[in-house]
C-alpha cells in the first residue's frame, strides 16, 4: 500500500470514528432524563402525569431542563411514596417540595413556588383579615387535617368556635360555592390553588382577604444522584432567567396564576 492510500485510510477509520463518537454523544445527552413524580391530585402544582396540563412546576423545570438538552417526564404517586422514590433514587426530583419535609434532598437556592395560606370571602365583602380578633362572630371554612402554619393552627386551637372544619372531596370548589351561597363567611386556602379553580370555573370568584406568612417550595432532588448539584445550579440560573424574561409569568398565565416576589437571596439555601 502506498503512503498516500494508507494516509486515506487512516483518514476515513478517524472520520468514522468520530461520527460514532458523536452519535453516542447526543443519544447520551438525549437519555438524561429527569424523571418528577408527585401525587395527580395537586392541581395547579402538579397534575395528572401525561394530561395536557400537567401542572406548573412540571412546565417550569420541563423549560428549564430542555434547554439544557434534557427530557422531563412526570410520574405519579403519593407523596410519601414519591418521597421514598427520590430518596432512594429511583426518581430524580419532586417538583414541588418545602425544605423541612426532605432535609437531605439536594435543593436549589431558587425556590419554585410561593405557598400562601390566605382568607378568602365573596367578590362583595369589605371584610379583611387583621388578626384574631377579626374572626370573632364569623364562621370561616378550613379543611380537617390541614396544617395552616403556626399562626393559623394557633387560632385554630385557642378560638375553634370561629372555624367549621369540612372534609371530603373536591373541598376548594366547594368552600367557594359556600362563600356565594352565604353558608360561610369565608374560608382559608393556599392562593395558588384558588387562583386555579377561580380559572378553571370562573363563576367562582372571590376575593383574597388576607394572608399570613408565606412559605417557598423547591425542586427537591435525590441525595443519591450522581449529578444532583449540577440539576440544582441548573435549575437555579433557570428560574432567575424565567423571573427576568418574563417567561415565567406566560408559564403561570396558563394557570390562572401570577408571578410571586423571589424570597431575600440571603434566605436561599
Amino acid at each position: 500500500m502506498n503512503p498516500s492510500r494508507a494516509m486515506m485510510d487512516r483518514l476515513r477509520t478517524w472520520c468514522a470514528a468520530c461520527g460514532l463518537w458523536a452519535l453516542l454523544g447526543a443519544g447520551t445527552a438525549w437519555a438524561d432524563e429527569i424523571v418528577l413524580v408527585s401525587p395527580d391530585y395537586w392541581c395547579p402544582f402538579s397534575c395528572k402525569a401525561g394530561a395536557a396540563q400537567e401542572g406548573f412546576t412540571v412546565d417550569i423545570i420541563r423549560e428549564i431542563f430542555s434547554g439544557a438538552g434534557h427530557t422531563v417526564r412526570l410520574v405519579n404517586e403519593n407523596y410519601s411514596r414519591a418521597l421514598a422514590h427520590v430518596r432512594n433514587g429511583r426518581f430524580t426530583a419532586t417538583p414541588s417540595t418545602f425544605r423541612e419535609e426532605a432535609p437531605d434532598f439536594v435543593f436549589p437556592r431558587v425556590p419554585i413556588s410561593r405557598n400562601r395560606y390566605c382568607f378568602f370571602v365573596d367578590l362583595r365583602s369589605t371584610w379583611r383579615y387583621q388578626g384574631a380578633a377579626s374572626l370573632h362572630g364569623r364562621k370561616t371554612g378550613v379543611i380537617k387535617g390541614y396544617s395552616y402554619g403556626p399562626e393559623l393552627d394557633r387560632l385554630l386551637r385557642e378560638q375553634p368556635q370561629d372555624f367549621e372544619t369540612h372534609t371530603g372531596d373536591d373541598l376548594t370548589r366547594r368552600l367557594v360555592q359556600m362563600v356565594q351561597l352565604k353558608r360561610l363567611d369565608g374560608f382559608v386556602e393556599e392562593e395558588n390553588l384558588v387562583q386555579y379553580v377561580e380559572k378553571v370555573q370562573p363563576a367562582g370568584a372571590v376575593r383574597n382577604a388576607g394572608c399570613i406568612s408565606s412559605s417557598y417550595a423547591y425542586m427537591a432532588i435525590s441525595p443519591v444522584h450522581p449529578k444532583a448539584a449540577e440539576y440544582a445550579r441548573l435549575f437555579s440560573e433557570g428560574m432567575l432567567r424565567l423571573h427576568q424574561s418574563g417567561r415565567l409569568k406566560a408559564i403561570l398565565a396558563d394557570y390562572g396564576l401570577t408571578p410571586w416576589p423571589l424570597p431575600p437571596a440571603g434566605t436561599r439555601p
